[in-house]
């Protein structure tokens, strides 16, 4: 039985949705057609909200911890109420924007049976936003006297946005091949996790009420992005289908940056636990969140030693893998080259402490010189050419962070630049 109730948004705002769906994922009709072929016995996607159980009526973390949750947006104290809103417009932009992203290169899927689970990504992503537009749109108390109508105004502005002008960078990048759906599903899909996770306490109920449903689904996800990155490492290994070695490497250089700052700085993030929103700082998620990325590394890489050293058993692969990055020695006729490895926290950052952002390192996390002196930002941005993917060189995202970059660097950059 169902850990959870459904319901539906008021007619206005769910054919407001079913319409942004019909202009930005089409393909759903396809996925409901077929959905018995490629999930035989799961439960048929159905567009509502679901509301969970919480693990107590009470506030568990912050000020408030052992207080009621608050039911009614228009209780929450102080800057509560606007922090809560921007928690929320977030989620549901990561929700529409990934959207838009998957479906850009759906069709260059590696099999049909990725294809259609690419398509499960989408439609449980676009449940997911209909979920935040319930927590919006089913409390009246979020149109406050002298505020407007916050649900309106920021379900209107959600529905407006398209690729470059989501809240979160990561879901401005344009997929330029189906590695970034898989890479994407592995390790932002994640991020979406620990998020979901974090928000379980979330101290105004309804939010709360909706992060079990959410969470539960969004395992399907990361499973999808782990089993379809080792098939593509797999492949490459054997001189099969599209992709190298060397491509999912500069996969891993593009999107585990943009996962480590989906988190905010890592310095941060007291504010939404002391107002019980969460239940852990940024830092603290973000070091489990590279931690188990790291663990995506070791498994991809286990899968790949399987091909070349048949017969391995799993943990003398890991040892095998690890000894072969960190000397960077053959071992068994395996070369470093021949295997991934998870980037370090400083490479590619454009947000963050003073000490990870814009530093001219490679993605092993080491500082780059050219006359005994750190590389110019002009000169990093040359570098990186080599070490990340060709269509994300022409993304406006790169772009973005090259023009930080070189600001970054000017003699008259404030201390702190890019801190965030």
């Amino acid at each position: 039985m169902a850990a959870y109730t459904t319901t539906t948004l008021r007619t206005h705002y769910h054919d407001a949705l079913v319409d942004w769906q019909q202009r930005n994922f089409p393909e759903m009709d396809i996925l409901l057609k077929y959905w018995d072929k490629y999930f035989p016995g799961q439960t048929p996607f159905q567009l509502v909200a679901k509301i969970g159980d919480t693990k107590s009526e009470t506030i568990e973390y912050g000020k408030f911890a052992g207080q009621k949750r608050f039911e009614k947006a228009g209780s929450m104290v102080g800057n509560m109420f606007y922090s809560a809103r921007d928690i929320i417009k977030a989620q549901c932009s990561t929700e529409l924007g990934s959207i838009q992203q998957h479906r850009m290169t759906i069709d260059q899927a590696i099999s049909d049976e990725a294809k259609f689970a690419m398509l499960r990504v989408q439609a449980e992503e676009l449940r997911h936003a209909y979920q935040m537009f319930w927590v919006l749109e089913h409390d009246l108390s979020w149109k406050k006297p002298g505020h407007g109508d916050v649900a309106e105004e920021t379900i209107e502005l959600l529905l407006g946005m398209e690729l470059g002008s989501h809240v979160l960078d990561a879901f401005n990048i344009h997929f330029d091949r189906f590695l970034d759906n898989v890479m994407f599903t592995a390790v932002i899909d994640l991020v979406g996790k620990y998020q979901l996770d974090m928000q379980r306490v979330f101290s105004y109920g309804p939010m709360a009420r909706s992060m079990g449903p959410m969470f539960s689904e969004e395992g399907f996800h990361l499973g999808t992005g782990r089993k379809f990155l080792k098939e593509i490492a797999v492949n490459a290994t054997k001189g099969q289908g599209e992709y190298s070695i060397s491509d999912v490497q500069q996969a891993f250089n593009q999107w585990f940056p943009r996962g480590l700052e989906m988190f905010g700085n890592e310095q941060g993030g007291v504010t939404s636990v002391t107002f019980g929103f969460k239940d852990r700082t940024n830092g603290e998620a973000q070091d489990q969140y590279a931690q188990e990325c790291q663990g995506i590394v070791d498994n991809t890489n286990l899968a790949i030693l399987q091909v070349l050293v048949p017969g391995i058993a799993a943990e003398e692969g890991k040892k095998l893998s690890q000894e072969i990055l960190q000397t960077g020695n053959v071992v068994q006729g395996v070369s470093p080259e021949q295997l991934v490895f998870l980037p370090a926290r400083n490479f590619l950052r454009k947000r963050g402490p003073e000490d990870v952002v814009f530093k001219p390192v490679n993605p092993r996390g080491e500082t780059l010189t050219k006359d005994n002196k750190p590389l110019a930002a002009d000169e990093y941005v040359e570098y990186l050419k080599g070490v990340l993917p060709a269509g994300f060189i022409k993304d406006n995202e790169f772009a973005k962070y090259a023009e930080l970059l070189q600001a970054a660097h000017r003699p008259e950059a404030p201390m702190g630049y890019g801190l965030n």
